[in-house]
């Protein structure tokens, strides 16, 4: 569902909303790639006299009413750390328009997760003080911060601005690269939320729910594709393994 992003909210001078909590991926003093790019789409779509949007424009140039900046979410995923702790992040795209009124977009990449990074410090005297003093080294590594975790309600609000109903829902262990689609076999995507909102990790990214049948003719294909190791001989059998296949994983 395409959700319009309150103009009001975007001035020069406004409070951070859904779309500001992109913001830079690591609180360095240095804007990421990221940032900076975020920045740039609303240098280009926003009017800076107005601090408004600008409108799309129709064929003789003329503004269209009640258009400006939407966004929608792509992809849900719900993830799940070493410390069995559950979360969700997106992947959205919103859409605006230049001062001409042509589109512009700009995909947003897990606004509901920020970069901590971490500082290393060395016990040293201060000559000056005559104490022992907390001197500080440098970075020594970064830690993910999730900031939604996954509740009923905190899902409803994420799917309720999906684009449409081609919106994946994805589960993933923190640390694979891969996530595995959760989707109902008869591709109804009421029953996938369903199957998101209320099973539990283990039985979706193990995908339990899919006939053995299915999944084995999903690994032969996969096998023949070489997306998966072996052949799809294989995989002729249905068997107790429920590893992932090509069809229900993505980056």
């Amino acid at each position: 569902m395409i959700k319009e992003i309150d103009q009001s909210r975007f001035k020069k001078k406004s409070s951070k909303s859904d779309l500001d909590q992109e913001g830079p991926t690591t609180r360095t003093h240095e804007k990421s790639t990221k940032q900076l790019a975020y920045e740039r789409f609303f240098e280009e779509s926003i009017n800076e006299k107005t601090g408004e949007f600008y409108p799309e424009r129709d064929e003789n140039g003329v503004a269209k009413k009640d258009t400006g900046c939407t966004y929608f979410i792509n992809t849900i995923y719900r993830i799940r750390t070493p410390y069995a702790s559950e979360y969700l992040y997106t992947k959205r795209r919103a859409e605006a328009y230049n001062s001409l009124g042509d589109k512009i977009t700009h995909s947003i990449s897990m606004p509901e997760i920020w970069t901590k990074v971490i500082f290393s410090y060395k016990t040293e005297y201060n000559d000056k003080t005559k104490q022992m003093e907390k001197v500080l080294q440098g970075p020594s590594g970064s830690e993910e911060i999730y900031l939604t975790p996954f509740t009923k309600d905190n899902l409803k609000s994420l799917y309720d601005r999906r684009q449409n109903d081609l919106t994946q829902l994805a589960v993933k262990k923190e640390g694979m690269d891969t996530a595995v689609e959760v989707k109902d076999v008869t591709g109804n995507m009421t029953k996938s939320y369903e199957l998101f909102r209320d099973q539990n990790f283990d039985y979706l990214i193990n995908a339990n729910y899919v006939p053995a049948k299915i999944k084995a003719e999903a690994r032969m294909e996969a096998a023949s594709k070489g997306l998966i190791l072996g052949t799809p001989g294989d995989y002729n059998q249905p068997t107790k393994s429920t590893a992932s296949t090509a069809k229900s994983t993505y980056q």
